[in-house]
C-alpha cells in the first residue's frame, strides 16, 4: 500500500514567482528567435512593440491616430531592459535607411512640449516581420498541445494579475503588507 500525501495548495507566491520562471526561461528562446536579425533582444522588442501598434492593431500601448508612441509610454510598455531607451530610438532613427521615424509632441497632445514622439518606419516594418513570425511559430511550438481551456486560463490570469497591477500602479505600496 502506498501512502500519497496531498500536494500543498498553490500559495499567491508560487503564482507569482513562477511567472518570474518563466520569464527566465522564455529569455534563452527569445535570444534565439532573435539571432541573426541584427538586433539586440531589447531592440526587438522596442520594433516589435511599435509593430504591433502600426500592423497588428494593438492597442495597449497608448498611441496616436498616426501610430506615434510616446517615449514615456514606451518605456513603461517595454519587458527588456527598458533604460537607454532615447539612446536605443536614436540607433534606430539613424540606421540607412532608418527604422523608426522620431517626432516632437503635438500642440494639445497633453504630453510636455518637448516630449518626443516614435513610430516604426516602413523599413521596420520590413526588418522586424520576420523576427514577429519566428516569435508566432516559437510560441505556437512551446504551446502545442495544451488544451485550449488551459491557454484561456492562462491568458486570463496573467490578464488580471497585469489588470491589478496597472490599477495600483501610482500606489506599489497596496501591495506590501505592513508598510
Amino acid at each position: 500500500m502506498s501512502l500519497h500525501k496531498p500536494k500543498p495548495a498553490i500559495e499567491p507566491t508560487d503564482v507569482v514567482t513562477s511567472i518570474f520562471t518563466a520569464r527566465r526561461d522564455l529569455l534563452m528562446i527569445v535570444k534565439s528567435v532573435v539571432a541573426g536579425s541584427g538586433f539586440t533582444v531589447e531592440e526587438a522588442d522596442l520594433l516589435i512593440s511599435l509593430f504591433g501598434v502600426r500592423e497588428l492593431g494593438w492597442n495597449d500601448l497608448p498611441h496616436d491616430r498616426d501610430c506615434y508612441v510616446a517615449f514615456k509610454a514606451l518605456e513603461e510598455f517595454l519587458v527588456h531592459n527598458p533604460s537607454l531607451l532615447s539612446r536605443r530610438i536614436r540607433k534606430l532613427a539613424t540606421a540607412k535607411p532608418p527604422l523608426v521615424e522620431v517626432a516632437e509632441s503635438e500642440a494639445g497632445s497633453g504630453l510636455h512640449f518637448n516630449a518626443r514622439r516614435v513610430r516604426i518606419s516602413a523599413e521596420g516594418i520590413r526588418r522586424i516581420k520576420p523576427v514577429w513570425e519566428r516569435f508566432a511559430r516559437m510560441s505556437a511550438n512551446l504551446l502545442q498541445g495544451l488544451p485550449p481551456h488551459l491557454l484561456e486560463a492562462h491568458y486570463r490570469v496573467n490578464d488580471e494579475i497585469s489588470a491589478r497591477i496597472r490599477a495600483r500602479r501610482q500606489s506599489a505600496k497596496d501591495f506590501l503588507v505592513n508598510a
